[in-house]
């Protein structure tokens, strides 16, 4: 049994130990190839930048539509046809290089990767073309001004929709009227005055409301960010024992099942080792329990250094440790161990008292299919007293 329990954590000092080296058990065994995207050439296969993708091609589908449109109204004599194909040749490009650099990745090196703004101003001085450019259906063409800025409106944030809204009347603005005077015959000036204050009434309520959503997202974001932040805290209060941030007993116990589940399958070995540091009560008598909680730290740390990546730390209670280690075939258990307690014996364990050095006794007990994994620590924690019994600082296989 453990003759004392040291778990007083240093003010201030954070602990680390172990968090990089003891490997999840989901993380070892659990090593499931990840579905392969859909549509990876298309789409790519980084998350957020497929989601990037595939707004853009949900806008792109609207241009397409609208050029489609165009060459409908060319080939019924309404549009003018060297108008109609630059104009839906202007677009279908513009559509083409924000793929490309959504796509690619090149976005990337920008604040804001999917160019949002850009894309609205872009497809808004479109909007304007195709308004100047089919005559007496360009009514028809009103509604495209509040469906672009709909596609921005929850992406862009607050400045980008104030700008973009006050680019949209401006540019509407200076179309009507340009049109109101050049041709009153398709454009007369009382209709687009009622076109005007259409999109003037519009537009600037869709900017607003960009800027509320844009607020409320972020402040989701960071509601998010806090939430995840104290899972974090709690997943590591519930799994990692706070003096030496190795994974605790409960943790270990399910660590260890996992593990006796999962290589079962594939007909893999598993071995645990109890550990349990030699005259550890001695050093709490002689220094105080500040010294005891640098040991236990010190071989947390040793520890995580010298064992394998694949091998799991666990701190058991007080001063005795679990090593959870896959089976290596023509290789013992033994070998880590003893790896262990060589460089132990070498290591300054306690800053306060650098000339202590620790040993250790173990018991090592290999899983048998049939047993429960609490069987399987019972025969190590008899190996490791009969370890104990024999003169301590050494290891003993179970039975």
């Amino acid at each position: 049994m453990p003759s004392h329990s040291n778990d007083a954590i240093s003010a201030g000092e954070p602990n680390q130990v172990g968090q990089d080296s003891q490997l999840d058990s989901r993380f070892l065994v659990e090593r499931q190839v990840r579905a392969r995207p859909r549509l990876p050439l298309l789409l790519g296969v980084e998350p957020f930048r497929r989601i990037r993708v595939i707004r853009t091609l949900a806008s792109i589908q609207v241009f397409v539509l609208c050029a489609l449109l165009m060459w409908f109204g060319v080939r019924n004599g309404w549009i003018a046809p060297l108008s109609g194909q630059i104009l839906s040749g202007l677009m279908l490009s513009s559509c083409v290089v924000f793929y490309l650099a959504i796509r690619t990745g090149w976005s990337e090196r920008f604040d804001e990767p999917a160019l949002t703004l850009v894309q609205v101003l872009t497809a808004q001085t479109w909007i304007a073309g195709a308004y100047s450019i089919t005559g007496e259906a360009h009514g028809a063409t009103l509604i495209l001004y509040a469906l672009v800025m709909f596609f921005g409106v929850f992406n862009m944030n607050p400045r980008s929709a104030m700008i973009s809204g006050a680019y949209v009347v401006l540019l509407a603005s200076v179309t009507m009227y340009y049109k109101a005077q050049t041709d009153p015959v398709h454009y007369p000036p009382h209709i687009e005055l009622v076109h005007f204050i259409f999109v003037v009434v519009t537009v600037p309520v869709m900017a607003y409301l960009a800027t509320q959503i844009a607020a409320m997202r972020n402040r989701l974001k960071e509601q998010k960010r806090d939430l995840t932040a104290a899972l974090e805290r709690i997943h590591e209060m519930a799994t990692r024992d706070a003096l030496t941030g190795l994974i605790n007993r409960r943790q270990g116990l399910l660590v260890l099942q996992e593990y006796k589940t999962l290589l079962k399958r594939n007909n893999l070995g598993l071995w645990v080792a109890l550990i349990d540091l030699d005259h550890f009560k001695r050093v709490n008598d002689t220094w105080g329990h500040s010294v005891g909680d640098e040991v236990l730290k010190g071989f947390a740390r040793q520890a995580s250094k010298v064992m394998r990546s694949a091998d799991v730390i666990s701190r058991w209670g007080g001063e005795e440790f679990l090593i959870i280690m896959l089976e290596e075939p023509g290789t013992s258990p033994v070998t880590g161990i003893e790896r262990l307690r060589v460089s132990l014996g070498d290591y300054e364990i306690s800053p306060s008292v650098p000339d202590l050095r620790m040993g250790f006794s173990a018991g090592l007990a290999r899983c048998m299919p049939d047993e429960t994994v609490e069987a399987t620590i019972d025969r190590a924690d008899v190996a490791l007293y009969e370890a104990k019994r024999q003169g301590r600082n050494r290891s003993l296989l179970a039975s």
